[in-house]
């Protein structure tokens, strides 16, 4: 019997709950400091939710766009703002796919993967302000979890903008 040179797990690496909450508390401390209350989804690359804050007075409407950034961002492994009219829209070598995945894709700015080495494990989304502002505190949260890595001598970390 000869063994086969294709894996049988998935090399599929992820955020972990503790990265999740060092973002969380980096991403809270801007939004607080913007004085912007959000709503903030970290998912991880298998499309999990890991952690999840709604700000006093954060939008409730905003709850479910904050999951479909953190959603976007992760499963398509890019930031949701990439996704433009232009793209996405009728002509556009994208169209349709903001119909795609039951109405969770979306193309408003806020959705930012994380990636280590190459390879995307997760992503942050922030809705409540404006989408600029959004991303701004998302990002917060990206070089929160890069410090973190680098701490652990880890270098090769960084968000796909």
């Amino acid at each position: 019997m000869t063994r086969s040179s294709t894996s049988l797990l998935s090399p599929n690496p992820s955020l972990s709950l503790s990265a999740a909450q060092v973002a969380l508390t980096a991403c809270l401390s801007h939004a607080s400091d913007l004085g912007i209350p959000v709503n903030i989804s970290i998912y991880s690359s298998s499309l999990h939710l890991l952690a999840f804050a709604r700000m006093d007075t954060a939008k409730l409407t905003s709850i479910d766009i904050a999951h479909n950034k953190a959603f976007t961002a992760a499963g398509h492994r890019a930031p949701t703002d990439t996704y433009t009219k232009e793209r996405v829209g009728e002509g556009g070598p994208l169209f349709g796919v903001g119909n795609s995945n039951a109405g969770r894709f979306t193309m408003i700015s806020g959705g930012v993967p994380v990636e280590v080495d190459g390879v995307c494990v997760g992503a942050i989304g922030v809705s409540g302000g404006l989408p600029s502002e959004d991303k701004e505190i998302a990002l917060k949260g990206v070089e929160a979890i890069l410090a973190a890595f680098k701490k652990q001598g880890r270098t090769a970390v960084k968000a796909k903008l």
